[in-house]
Formats: structure tokens, C-alpha cells, sequence
């Protein structure tokens, strides 16, 4: 454990002059583990970790002072370099799309950060609430010497908070009650003299979740956060609507800026889990995949949903190829069940949505023109013929199998797509194109009738968060994209494995506050 600013306050020669050679070795060895940290964060800059080039004061960029030295000093020769690139891109590829990782920016607003403006009046909580129940922290070894600190060595509180949260559910009762818990952290004195101070455990900074802090001092108990993050994303209730929810069914007043911070913790706190919601899905032996439009702060990206019969990852980013590569790591090899946008064709073991072509079909036999009428009943017809055969033959077999039963049909409908793949009707070119790229894709059913026809798994999985999108706008940030597509993916996979994602989430948010390891995902139901 670092020393802290408090620590630092009581050594001086005189306390280093009074201690035994054996401590004073071990706070030296303290001393020396700071500084090689201070210094190794000192020496940190863009060359050597992950900071911004920004964060580079203007006198540490050698290379620009001596890009600006060679520079011509002729003004029209400037000029047209500075026509020729935008930033550091050459003028061509500025305009590319973007990598997964890197999001385009928003646009230009006021300027100014969201939430309460620095120097404008603060409010204070005024909600005065009894205090139910008393939790002392000491520390447990000396910060300076690293002793083990006795038991019964004097102790005082130095400061305290208040946690809010709902008490655990007494059987035969029903209904919520509320308990206020307040955590009273000790400072205690060691023998060698130090008072060593015991503090509230923080997570560690990460550059994900820059504004976003987890640790055990908190106003909102895990359970009470467990409510409000299924209040925001299954209920679809606003920031408001929560506050105003909780003032007056419970009478608890709590700031829409805590509610937020509540649901971005939750979010951060449940990171680790979407490698165990990934790890099941690349074991299963189908996977139905979609994506829809997600605003984030005006920037448009994509929610994404990966679906299982048990299992769900929702994810927001860009609508591309390496952001599905991403998400399945290494590979996945089971049948993947998707429409025709052609990322998902980088997969070749895969099926297409058949009501995604029958759509296509009809709004070709409800043409206007004639003859791309006739030609899309006949294709519909088809289609129609073999769905219902492959549907039967789930519950009774016929003698024959359906690719010879149904040859004629098969060989029609080619046909037609042959005929018409360079039709001057721009739809029905690009309709039986379609078909005859994913041919073998499309009628795979047809020789194997127990796999699905339909990507309705993950467009059904997908339909509740639209509708919070229509509602919502979508997200401000991608701190809130992040925490969003982690709790909605926790949210359905307890739901469709029978279990509380409230209890859950609540163990999650509990554990992660106190840097514990994270509970396991609820297991599949024997029944299921």
C-alpha cells in the first residue's frame, strides 16, 4: 500500500531518528517502492504508454520544433501541404472508417461538460435519515512499519460516511425496508508510534472508465443500486423518473447525478463478467446475431446483440466487420444465424433469415411493374412450398429426402434468379443476386430441417432496448454505452436462465466495491 499524504505528515528526522534499525529498514523499503512509482509515472509520455499525444507539454516535442526548423519558408509551399493532409492522414484516407476502437467525435455543442458548471452554487443533502446500523474499518498493519496492529491497541474515528440501502428481505414478509449503515473508518497507533489510518478500498484508475470510480464509499448500497440500474434499463425509466420514483414511494431524495453515477459503477463493476458471457457463447453450437442503430451523443453506432437460448451480449460500436471478430475472440465455430448484411459472410458456416427474404419477395410481387410482380409470386411461391416441407418434415419425416422430394422447385427458383441477375430493375437484380451469392447458405434447411429458418432469437432479444432507444436518444457517452451494453447483457441472460438480476446485480456491485472476485453467472436451469 502507497503511503499517503497523511502518512507522509508524521515522518520527519526526529520520528526516522527514534526507530530500531530493523523498522527503519522496512520504512525505507517503503520509501524506496514510492519513489521508483513516482518516477516511473514522472518518466510516463505517449512514447512509452498509453497517454494521448496531448498530454505532451509543448516543450517535450522535439520531433515538432524540429519538423518546424526544416520547414520552407515559402508561404504558398505551407499551404499546400496543409490542403494535402488533414492531421497526420493523407487527404485519400481521412475519410476511411474507423477502427473499432476509435469512435467518431461528436458534434460541436456549447463546449461545455455535462452536469453542474464549476463555480455555480452546489446543493448540499438536506434529507436528514436515522442511522440503523454502525460499521467500523481499522486498519490492519501499520502503513509505516508494516506490524501487525493489536486488537485492543486505542483507536478513534477520523471520518465517516452513510450508505442507503435496502435491508434484506425478512421471510414472510414482503416489501422493501430500508436500513442506513454508517461506515466509521479508525485510525489506530502502532507501537513504533505511527497512527495508521484505515481506508475505504478504491479501484484503481482506468482509462475506460476515466469519470467513472469504484470503491466502498458510496451513498447508494449495492442493493439499492441493483433497483435503480432495473429501474433505468428494463423499466426504461429516466433519471428523473427514478428520482421521482424513489421521493415518493420510499421518500428517499437522492440526486439524478448520484442515480447516473450508480448505474456507470454498476456498469464498470460488471466489466469482468463479459468474458464469461463470451466464454458460453462461442461454446454453443448455434449463435443468432443482429445489430440496430444506437445513437451515442449524436455519433451513430450500432447495438449489437449475440444470442443464445441462455445467454445474451449486447455490445455498441461501429456497424463493421472487426467489431464481431472482436466480440468472439478467438473464433467461433458453431452455425451462426444472421440477415444478409455482408459482414456476417466472413463466416461460411452460417444460416440466412429466411423472413428477412420472404419480406424482400413480397415487396417484389407488390411491385407496381408488371412483369417484376410476376416474377417475385412465383419466387414467393416457392418459398413459401419449401418452408411449409421443411416445417413438416420436423414432425414427420418424409421417405424422401426434401433436396430430391423438392428438386423441381429448387431448379425453378434458380432459374429465375439466373435469368433476372442482370435485370434492369435495380430491386430484382439485387434480390436474386443475393440469392444465388448465399445459395447453399439459404437452403441448407432444406437438407437439414431441424435448424432454424429464423434470426427472430436475437431481432426479439433486441426489441426491448429499441424501444428504450426511441425513448432514451440513445447514450451521452461512451462510458455509457459501455455500462449500458454490460448491464442489459446481465439483465437478459439472468432473466432467461430464471434467475433475479436484481440479487445478482446487487452481489456483483457488492463485491466489486470491496475488490473481491465477482460472483459466478447464474447457471443454466437442470430443466432448461
Amino acid at each position: 500500500m502507497r503511503l499517503s499524504k497523511h502518512d507522509l505528515f508524521q515522518m520527519d528526522d526526529e520520528w526516522l531518528k527514534k526507530l530500531p534499525a530493523e523498522l527503519l529498514l522496512e520504512v525505507s523499503k517503503r520509501l524506496l517502492h514510492d519513489v521508483k512509482e513516482l518516477q516511473d509515472r514522472l518518466n510516463r509520455n505517449p512514447t512509452n504508454s498509453s497517454c494521448p499525444p496531448t498530454s505532451q507539454a509543448p516543450w517535450e516535442k522535439a520531433g515538432d520544433a524540429a519538423k518546424d526548423k526544416e520547414a520552407p519558408a515559402e508561404s504558398g509551399t505551407a499551404d499546400a501541404n496543409a490542403t494535402d493532409t488533414v492531421g497526420d492522414l493523407p487527404k485519400e484516407t481521412a475519410g476511411t472508417r474507423p477502427a473499432v476502437a476509435n469512435r467518431p467525435s461528436p458534434g460541436k455543442g456549447s463546449g461545455k461538460p455535462p452536469g453542474r458548471q464549476p463555480g455555480s452554487p452546489g446543493h448540499g443533502r438536506t434529507q436528514k435519515l436515522a442511522v440503523t446500523a454502525t460499521s467500523e474499518h481499522r486498519p490492519e498493519s501499520c502503513t509505516a512499519c508494516g506490524l501487525a496492529l493489536a486488537a485492543d491497541a486505542g483507536s478513534q474515528a477520523y471520518t465517516a460516511w452513510d450508505e442507503i440501502d435496502i435491508a434484506p428481505q425478512v421471510e414472510g414478509l414482503i416489501g422493501l425496508t430500508f436500513s442506513v449503515t454508517r461506515h466509521r473508518l479508525l485510525e489506530v497507533s502502532c507501537a513504533c508510534g505511527h497512527v495508521s489510518r484505515a481506508l475505504p478500498w478504491r479501484a484503481p484508475a482506468d482509462d475506460q472508465w476515466e469519470t467513472t470510480g469504484l470503491g466502498e464509499w458510496r451513498l447508494v448500497g449495492p442493493r439499492l443500486a441493483g433497483v435503480i440500474v432495473l429501474l433505468a434499463l428494463r423499466m426504461r425509466l429516466s433519471r428523473a423518473s427514478i428520482r421521482e420514483l424513489l421521493r415518493e414511494v420510499f421518500d428517499l431524495t437522492l440526486s439524478t447525478g448520484v442515480i447516473d453515477e450508480t448505474i456507470r459503477e454498476a456498469g464498470r463493476a460488471s466489466l469482468p463478467l463479459e468474458d464469461a458471457l463470451v466464454a458460453d457463447l462461442v461454446q454453443t453450437t448455434q449463435l443468432h446475431v443482429d445489430e440496430t442503430s444506437w445513437p451515442e451523443s449524436g455519433v451513430l453506432l450500432w447495438l449489437w446483440a449475440l444470442v443464445t437460448p441462455h445467454t445474451v451480449l449486447f455490445l455498441i460500436g461501429p456497424r463493421s466487420r472487426e467489431m464481431l471478430e472482436n466480440a468472439l475472440q478467438d473464433g467461433y465455430h458453431g452455425i451462426l444465424i444472421s440477415d444478409g448484411y455482408v459482414v456476417y459472410r466472413a463466416w461460411e458456416n452460417r444460416l440466412r433469415c429466411w423472413p428477412h427474404l420472404m419480406r424482400k419477395l413480397r415487396g417484389l410481387a407488390e411491385s407496381s411493374d408488371h412483369r417484376v410482380s410476376g416474377v417475385g409470386q412465383e419466387m414467393q411461391g416457392i418459398m413459401k412450398t419449401l418452408m411449409a416441407a421443411i416445417y413438416a418434415a420436423r414432425t414427420d419425416p418424409p421417405p424422401e429426402a426434401l433436396p430430391l422430394r423438392h428438386a423441381a422447385d429448387v431448379d425453378r427458383l434458380q432459374h429465375l434468379c439466373e435469368t433476372h441477375r442482370t435485370d434492369r430493375h435495380e430491386v430484382l437484380g439485387g434480390v436474386v443476386r443475393e440469392f444465388l451469392y448465399d445459395w447453399t447458405v439459404i437452403f441448407r434447411p432444406l437438407a437439414e430441417p431441424h435448424l432454424p429458418l429464423s434470426n427472430n432469437a436475437a431481432e426479439q432479444a433486441l426489441r426491448h432496448w429499441v424501444i428504450s432507444r426511441h425513448i432514451s436518444h440513445g447514450t451521452r457517452s461512451e462510458q455509457g454505452s459501455r455500462a449500458f451494453a454490460l448491464l442489459a447483457s446481465l439483465i437478459e441472460t439472468c432473466r432467461r436462465r430464471a434467475a433475479s438480476a436484481w440479487q445478482y446485480l446487487a452481489t456483483v456491485i457488492a463485491a466489486a466495491r470491496k475488490g473481491l472476485p465477482l460472483p459466478a453467472i447464474p447457471v443454466i436451469p437442470a430443466t432448461a
